[in-house]
């Protein structure tokens, strides 16, 4: 019998482990994949690199960085900020504070038809924490509150594109308080990703382990107490057992009511020749038109080792409520895709097309999912974030080791 069981070894359950064989603790992580990293995790595919669903990480996530550097991970940055097309055509959104050409910025910004100079000025005091008086609710959906505080217009072409794409809500109906703590996050720091992808940070946090005590291609079909059935039909038993299991799997095993409100990712990958645009930056899709498209990305604008040499990766995220795999959808989605780029995305290669389901959690459960038999960990736990994940396995690892 091992002290603790880990079962799932997305970034919580590393991180968890890690604690655990410092501490010296005889633990088993089980499993199901052939890899680690859960979600937060990558595909190699003909020569590029394809995160699990688009996602940057932020160098201001304090859990992640105290832990591994930006030297380790090769980061590099995005722009601070936005390109936006609207109906008027394009345009950008880049925080002055942050760019080397800060009074050039500034001026853009200032002057920019996306918004008025009071919903800036209200966005910057937001970002600085400096705005929000203690009456406000912060349970209300966030969509309630920046429209009793922002230009419809703000809210239409920057607010709702930037943060559905965030939160995989477009409708943003999240708690306030979750799109607060993120908005503390991206005021302070910059997006930007890892040279060999989000796989690196499963694999920094594997590499901080015994190899033996990571079971992968092992499926956990039933606990019963301190006994787990294998779907192998083997057995394995922990005093402690540690659920890093993505929410609904929790709900399940915990019996508790299954998540209703899902946020799924879609993302389909292109190879190309040429870059359709220059700057490091996310674009956003903000035409009234168009339904499908909402975010493009060049994650080779920042990272070249995304994509063969002379090859440049194009990730295009898309409204989940939408089937990119059915013949009309994808038709429509290329249509807006040439209306934004031209008949240059004619000549793109589509790589994959990734659909993440429950890539983030029901923020409308906030039962605590633990009981005296199992302890749980994953960014379900408070505001979903990599950041979290990381802390949430952290903390595990420390009640598991205060009660051993």
């Amino acid at each position: 019998m091992h002290d603790v069981v880990i079962v799932g070894a997305g970034i919580s359950g590393l991180r968890c482990a890690v604690e655990l064989e410092s501490a010296g603790v005889d633990y088993l992580i089980l499993e199901k994949n052939s890899f680690v990293g859960g979600r937060c995790s990558s595909l190699s595919y003909d020569g590029f690199i394809l995160d699990r669903g688009f996602q940057i990480l932020l160098d201001s996530y304090d859990e992640v960085f105290s832990f591994v550097s930006e030297k380790e991970l090769d980061y590099q940055r995005f722009l601070s900020g936005a390109l936006i097309d609207t109906d008027r055509g394009g345009r950008e959104v880049f925080d002055p504070f942050k760019s080397s050409q800060r009074l050039r910025t500034a001026v853009k910004l200032i002057l920019s038809d996306i918004g008025s100079f009071r919903d800036k000025w209200r966005l910057w005091r937001s970002s600085r924490g400096i705005a929000l008086p203690g009456s406000v609710d912060m349970q209300q959906p966030t969509h309630q509150y920046l429209r009793n505080v922002f230009s419809e217009r703000f809210l239409e072409e920057f607010l709702r594109p930037f943060w559905g794409s965030v939160f995989l809500d477009y409708d943003l109906r999240v708690p306030l308080c979750q799109f607060w703590e993120l908005l503390s996050f991206f005021s302070a720091g910059w997006g930007g990703l890892p040279a060999q992808g989000m796989q690196a940070l499963p694999d920094a946090l594997a590499g901080r382990l015994s190899k033996e005590r990571i079971r992968l291609k092992t499926s956990v079909v039933s606990i019963n107490g301190n006994r787990l059935e294998l779907s192998s039909g083997g057995f394995v038993e922990g005093r402690k057992v540690i659920l890093a299991l993505p929410q609904e799997v929790v709900c399940r095993l915990m019996n508790f009511r299954s998540p209703v409100n899902e946020r799924s990712s879609a993302c389909v990958y292109f190879a190309a020749d040429v870059s359709p645009f220059d700057l490091p930056a996310l674009r956003l899709n903000a035409k009234t038109n168009h339904k499908i498209v909402k975010t493009i990305c060049i994650p080779t604008s920042i990272q070249p080792n995304y994509a063969p040499r002379d090859k440049v990766l194009i990730s295009v995220n898309l409204d989940p409520q939408f089937d990119y795999a059915t013949r009309e959808i994808r038709q429509n989605a290329l249509n807006e895709l040439v209306e934004l780029f031209g008949r240059q995305v004619d000549d793109w290669e589509e790589l994959k097309y990734m659909r993440v389901l429950n890539a983030l959690p029901d923020y409308s459960i906030t039962a605590e999912l633990e009981d005296n038999d199992y302890l749980v960990c994953g960014d379900y736990s408070s505001t979903p974030s990599i950041n979290n994940a990381f802390a949430s396995g952290r903390i595990a690892a420390m009640k598991c080791l205060k009660a051993c």
